[in-house]
């Protein structure tokens, strides 16, 4: 049985290879039992694409993310749980700052440390046999503000440039195949997902001005949506020593691929 679930795990990390901010999904079958919860700890990597709606000032980013959190859920009826989800996440940006010429000394990175993160999520179970399952899901991300600096010069004089990320925030609506080998559940899925936040992007020089009307300052944002609205994702749940305890890794594929994994505790 050891080999199956290897197997099957090799299996479920190839196909998750080649299909988020999004966070985990998990699967269809709920951790938490009928009138019970169940407690779990988390992370999840995230890697996306966003694209803006403003293409004069704004070009298309690349972004990653570190979330890390603890889960709640509760079994509100057979087969179905609600769950909240509370933690801390990064920021990360590729290219993010203007270090074209005739700037100069400016770093490109945008990069934000871990701030508090919020889930609520739905999803349950149909059990067409003992062994097959097809269930729904809905989740509901929001993010904190990040925001970042770079100094250089611009045509000779001192300039500072501020990035700021806000209202970030990810709906997530999907449905999972789950199969049961054992203790152990392979499932997969896809799902529609849309993802937006708002950059602002604000810069100062000294000693000299940015236009006509003789301010220094200039200040221009957009929004920012996730290239795409539709996704895969698939994993697996493996009981460990106790049946109460179980281990869960996920691939999703979004407009990149993200991964994680999470320990759950069903009391």
């Amino acid at each position: 049985m050891k080999k199956v679930i290897v197997i099957i795990a090799a299996l479920v990390f190839v196909l998750a290879s080649s299909l988020a901010y999004a966070g985990q999904f998990g699967a269809p079958e709920p951790t938490a039992k009928e009138g019970k919860v169940a407690l779990g700890v988390g992370y999840f990597y995230s890697q996306v694409k966003l694209k803006p709606k403003d293409t004069t000032n704004f070009s298309e980013a690349k972004s990653t993310q570190n979330a890390a959190y603890l889960q709640l859920g509760y079994g509100f009826m057979k087969n179905a749980e609600v769950y909240v989800r509370g933690g801390g996440a990064d920021s990360k940006s590729k290219d993010a700052f203007m270090t074209e010429s005739p700037r100069s000394g400016f770093k490109s990175d945008f990069k934000d440390g871990y701030k508090p993160f919020g889930a609520i999520g739905v999803k349950g179970v149909f059990n067409v046999t003992d062994s097959f399952g097809i269930g729904p899901f809905v989740q509901a991300s929001l993010y904190s503000d990040y925001k970042d600096t770079a100094s250089g010069t611009n045509t000779g004089f001192a300039e500072s440039q501020e990035l700021k990320v806000s209202s970030q925030h990810e709906i997530d609506l999907g449905l999972g195949l789950q199969a049961k080998i054992g203790g152990a559940v392979i499932y997969g899925g896809s799902f529609a997902y849309w993802v937006k936040e708002k950059v602002e992007w604000t810069g100062k020089l000294t000693g000299a001005v940015y236009t006509a009307t003789g301010t220094n300052t200039a200040t221009v944002s957009t929004t920012y949506k996730e290239k795409g609205n539709v996704g895969g994702f698939a994993g697996l749940r493996v009981p460990l020593r106790s049946k109460s305890l179980s281990l869960e890794a996920e691939g999703q594929l979004k407009s990149k691929f993200s991964f994680g994994g999470a320990l759950t505790y069903a009391f």
